[in-house]
């Protein structure tokens, strides 16, 4: 009887002393609302906001005039345009941003706000976590931790906001698309 390399691979037969018998690889596992590093990354542009930043690819998006979002499981980026009379300062996010998020964001409790310098320009960056949305499913909401940059040029100011559940392991991905802002 003659045997295919395939029908041999799956009763592991060995020929010549070779063992072609299959090994099992365990599977790759990250927490809840990781990011993997094996994650492709694509460049979506706003005509409308004059922006552009890479995204990973395969999130579903929605767009809304100069704004977006894109989300997979619990994580998320959104990008909020609007006009702008001045640069931010970590004063006027602590003043004026910080504020309204919180009216809008359940539990929202800041644990860093600070100067940061994007290859877009200069930004303040706000860390916060939050209560995330209720899982229609399991009636639960999860905690989450926020990454906001807030930068702005030539008269229009743009928040940079990536989400994901408290714990996942997304600091790569999200520093990759924090620099990969670009304006237009």
């Amino acid at each position: 009887m003659k045997l295919t390399l395939v029908a041999a691979l799956a009763l592991g037969v060995t020929l010549a002393g070779i063992s072609l018998a299959q090994t099992q690889v365990a599977p790759e596992t990250h927490p809840v609302g990781d990011i993997p590093d094996s994650q492709a990354f694509v460049r979506y542009a706003s005509a409308a906001g004059h922006y552009s930043l890479e995204v990973p690819e395969g999130w579903a998006r929605s767009v809304k005039g100069t704004d977006v979002s894109f989300t997979s499981k619990l994580g998320g980026v959104a990008v909020l345009s609007s006009k702008a009379s001045a640069a931010p300062t970590v004063g006027s996010v602590k003043a004026r941003e910080v504020p309204l998020l919180g009216k809008t964001i359940k539990d929202m409790k800041v644990v860093a706000l600070k100067d940061v310098k994007l290859p877009a320009g200069p930004a303040v960056l706000v860390k916060f976590t939050s209560t995330g949305a209720v899982n229609a499913v399991t009636g639960r909401a999860t905690r989450q931790e926020n990454d906001l940059y807030v930068l702005a040029k030539n008269g229009t100011q743009v928040m940079l906001r990536f989400s994901a559940p408290l714990g996942a392991d997304n600091v790569d991905a999200w520093k990759r698309m924090a620099d990969s802002f670009q304006w237009k």
